[in-house]
């Protein structure tokens, strides 16, 4: 394993000081995950189906990469097609076959993702294959690495054959759910979640059965190394370390010949709780939720994965129920942002009682709790002050009194739920108060009147949706603790009238997104086929091109958008 080792790494160098690099170096199967050895993978050969067609393609993203761009549309079509358009040969052989222009062997990797490792579970990519790898190098000895994988491309043997519903069996995407994470993804990105990025979506020339529509194949760069990945090898000390010497060397940048110091150990982590909390705060900060939030759709490095569930609300609705029969709620104890811990400290009590050779490297999970909560707080503050109009000096200068007394209120602004309840398909439930986007964007053009509870009420607080139920008695107190909190960063700041004019001016440069409001099954059906509406609509037409196709898919992602300035 060492010489494949060291071939990927002369030929990760050569390419990580070029400018651009082809689709067929993308897809070539070359990826150091290989070098770990056939533990950590099973070999899938796939073919290349005929009568595919390009759906979908990520301009923005391709330029972003660095990859070579044919000059005519139909050259690209061409070119991705034969690069990307493969799934798995009807009768799947044991092992690596000799590849050819329409038969390719590729990997599924391994990855626990159910409670358990029996027979029939969760034990790594079901319906997707690993095809290639970019390595670039953003500063000198400083590496990036992305993973080049394909969902949708048949069933693989990790698949979850346990699970009750086929849709988790079959090793198929349905064309609803690749293009809702298109266009979410794509979202996501935007308004700054740490996720992996679409570059296109193909239409397969057959139908999925559960959804009686057209089969599809998602293509994804990014880092989909796991949690899972850790927990699958964490009954196995040697196959553990090698793995996480492996996420480390990738996550942090690092040559992966690079000697790992114990220094190292705790710096990764340290990374990993922090990069993990700064993206909890903005999925807190724009609404965003992932609709499965399990070991195996969070990074190595603390980032989101699989967006085929993911849902933007119109407001901050803790009652909200991410996964099915309210096993888990947007808000409250168990909420969200708390899952997004509780993921990585199960798995730091996991690394602790491994028996793997950095055990005792790492620290309590109370510790990392704290960074967690310290990073989350300071980032939402950060954003939420962003939103208000204040300058990143401004920012910096501003007392932590004035900062936590902020942070507290508009906290409390955005776990408010209403005063009655809203009947929804599930029963009755109470919705969010207010629309806390709305209150911090237009809060530097009211604050002349301030001191007037009325205006406050009409212009900011009050909900003209049919989920707004409070009076302004209701919100008198909010309105209250709010204006002190803005008043007492004007005097912290020693601010002026031009001081309140920039913010004024900044917050306009802040395009708040349009969100659907709940339909009756509170969000997830009602949003994934209004968001997709318009482009499955063309791709059903079956003649509009796939840039068309992709310049309306951009229009749909854009609503979901807060241009939030850096």
């Amino acid at each position: 394993m060492r010489s494949l080792l060291l071939s990927w790494l002369a030929k990760s160098q050569n390419r990580a000081h070029e400018s651009h690099c082809s689709f067929t170096e993308i897809s070539n199967g070359n990826h150091s995950y290989r070098s770990l050895g056939s533990d950590y993978y099973v070999d899938i050969n796939v073919e290349n189906i005929p009568g595919a067609r390009l759906i979908l393609f990520n301009r923005d993203l391709a330029q972003e990469l660095n990859l070579d761009l044919p000059e005519s549309d139909e050259e690209l079509e061409r070119i991705m097609l034969e690069n990307f358009a493969w799934f798995k040969c009807a009768d799947q052989q044991s092992g690596p076959i000799t590849d050819s222009k329409t038969v390719k062997t590729y990997f599924a990797t391994r990855y626990q993702d159910s409670d358990n490792k029996s027979e029939g579970s969760a034990l790594g990519d079901g319906r997707a294959i690993w095809v290639g790898e970019i390595v670039s190098e953003p500063h000198p000895g400083s590496f990036r690495y992305l993973d080049v994988v394909l969902k949708g491309t048949g069933v693989t043997p990790l698949a979850w054959f346990n699970h009750p519903r086929q849709s988790h069996k079959d090793g198929m995407a349905s064309m609803t759910e690749v293009v809702h994470e298109y266009i979410y993804s794509a979202a996501a990105r935007k308004n700054g979640i740490n996720t992996a990025g679409v570059l296109a979506v193909i239409e397969l020339p057959f139908y999925r059965e559960i959804d009686n529509e057209k089969a599809a194949i998602i293509v994804r760069v990014g880092n989909h190394l796991r949690f899972a990945h850790f927990l699958y090898f964490s009954d196995s000390p040697a196959l553990l370390k090698k793995i996480f010497e492996y996420a480390l060397k990738r996550d942090m940048g690092f040559s992966l010949d690079h000697p790992i110091t114990v220094e190292d150990i705790r710096k990764y982590l340290d990374l990993v709780v922090t990069k993990l909390a700064e993206n909890a705060a903005v999925y807190f900060d724009v609404h965003a939720v992932h609709g499965s939030p399990t070991f195996g759709n969070k990074t190595s490095c603390g980032g989101s994965i699989d967006m085929a569930t993911f849902v933007f609300p119109d407001a901050h609705h803790v009652n909200y129920s991410y996964m099915s029969e309210g096993a888990n709620l947007l808000g409250g104890v168990n909420g969200q942002t708390e899952q997004f811990f509780n993921l990585f400290g199960h798995l730091v009590k996991t690394l602790k009682k491994s028996g793997f050779e950095y055990q005792m490297e790492i620290l309590p999970v109370e510790y990392f709790h704290r960074q967690f909560r310290n990073k989350f707080e300071a980032v939402l503050t950060y954003r939420w002050l962003k939103r208000v109009g204040l300058s990143d000096q401004e920012i910096d200068t501003l007392s932590i009194t004035a900062k936590e007394r902020f942070y507290d209120i508009v906290k409390s602004i955005y776990e408010a739920t209403g005063s009655k309840r809203i009947r929804l398909n599930k029963g009755k439930v109470y919705m969010a108060a207010f629309e806390p986007r709305r209150i911090l964007s237009g809060t530097a053009d009211c604050f002349d009147s301030l001191d007037v509870t009325v205006s406050v009420w009409s212009k900011l607080f009050k909900v003209n949706r049919k989920w707004g139920t409070y009076k302004l008695s209701d919100a008198k107190s909010y309105i209250v603790e709010y204006r002190k909190s803005i008043i007492g960063i004007f005097n912290d700041l020693k601010a002026s009238q031009d001081t309140v004019a920039a913010w004024k001016r900044r917050s306009k440069e802040i395009k708040l997104s349009e969100r659907h409001e709940p339909g009756a099954d509170f969000f997830y059906d009602s949003e994934r086929f209004l968001a997709s509406e318009e482009v499955l609509h063309l791709i059903r037409q079956g003649n509009a091109s796939w840039r068309k196709i992709s310049q309306v898919a951009e229009t749909s992602t854009l609503r979901f958008v807060d241009h939030l300035k850096d």
